[in-house]
Order: C-alpha cells, then structure tokens, then sequence
C-alpha cells in the first residue's frame, strides 16, 4: 500500500515574520470541503433586505488536505488546534477581517466583506460549533460574514458560484510523518461527512 507523507503547516511564531493568514477567500471548492450557509432574513415587509450573511468554517483543525506539487510530490496538510488559534489570533490582531477575495484571485478583491462573527471550537470553554456544523473538531474555526457589496453577493454568492471559504496566507512545511494513504481518506471522509 502507497504511504503518502502528512505535513503539518506553521505561521511564523513571531509576530514579524510573513507566515500568516492574511487573507480569506470565496471560493468555489473549498479544500475542507465544507460549504458555508446563507442566511435571509424572513421577508415581513416587503421594504426589508436581505441581511446578507453567510457562515460556515473556515478552517479544521487536524484534517488532512490533500496536496500535490512539484517539490514534495502528493503529500497531506493539517494544521493542528494550536497552530489554528494562533492563526486567529494574529488574523484578528492585524487586522485582517476585511481581507477577501474571490477563488485566491489579488485581482478580484471583495470589498465590503468582512467577518462579523468568529469562533473556536473549545469544548473546554464550553464553545461548540453550531447545529449545521455539528461534528466538527476540536479547535476548529468558524465564522460568520456579511457581504455588503452587491456585486460579490449577486455575482458569487447567490448565484451560488462561491460555496466556501479557504484561508490563504503563508506557511512553513513542519517534519512529516508517513501515513496510511487508505487510514487518511478514512479519516477526511468521516470528517466531512459531518
């Protein structure tokens, strides 16, 4: 049986340092495949808007992500609990909650987006994940955007085009360890069949 190496990704420890999420995209396929849910408000008055905000995760903490590329060949990803709440932290910090974009794309920015709403699933805190994401791990990060800009919610969002969320930033490949390539798709299809 093919074993295929699992690496675990890292942001700088130091604040200073450029491995960090400093973006978040809308994308299409998000590589935890797991879709987001748009919330609309109840219509009561005809003179009432759609609240516009969509929620769903936006990292699992210890899933593996399937990788291939030309360095490592196919491999596995995972960022475990620790490594996402320090990502969170420093993405709130610098101030990055309005950083989003279209499929990773620098040229398709979406302005006036931004998180409204984020949480760490910590059952020690007494902080799970909301019924529709029920099952998902430990540690996990989970929030909740408005869209205020037209275009991004007709174009994307409502039409369905973008389904999820995927963070992008920089990151350093921690030492692997080889892994089952059977064990691990066990484990990514338990995860998103949740």
């Amino acid at each position: 049986m093919k074993t295929i190496p699992v690496y675990k990704l890292r942001t700088s420890v130091d604040e200073s340092g450029n491995d960090e999420v400093n973006y978040i995209a809308l994308v299409a396929d998000p590589a935890i495949e797991n879709n987001w849910i748009a919330f609309n408000a109840i219509k009561r008055f005809s003179a009432d808007k759609e609240r516009r905000l969509i929620m769903g995760v936006a990292m699992i903490a210890n899933m593996p992500i399937y990788r291939r590329d030309a360095e490592r060949g196919e491999h596995y990803v995972v960022f475990d609990r620790q490594e996402v709440e320090r990502i969170v932290y420093r993405f709130f910090k610098k101030g990055y909650n309005s950083h989003f974009n279209i499929e990773h794309d620098p040229l398709r920015a979406a302005p006036n987006v931004y998180v409204v709403g984020s949480l760490l699933v910590d059952e020690r805190m007494g902080v799970d994940a909301p019924t529709a994401f029920k099952g998902v791990s430990e540690g996990s990060w989970i929030i909740t955007v408005k869209v205020d800009d037209d275009k991004v919610w007709d174009e994307f969002v409502k039409t369905g085009e973008v389904k999820g969320f995927s963070v992008e930033g920089l990151f350093t490949y921690e030492a692997h360890v080889d892994s089952d390539e059977a064990v691990l798709k066990e484990i990514a299809e338990i995860v998103n069949s949740i």
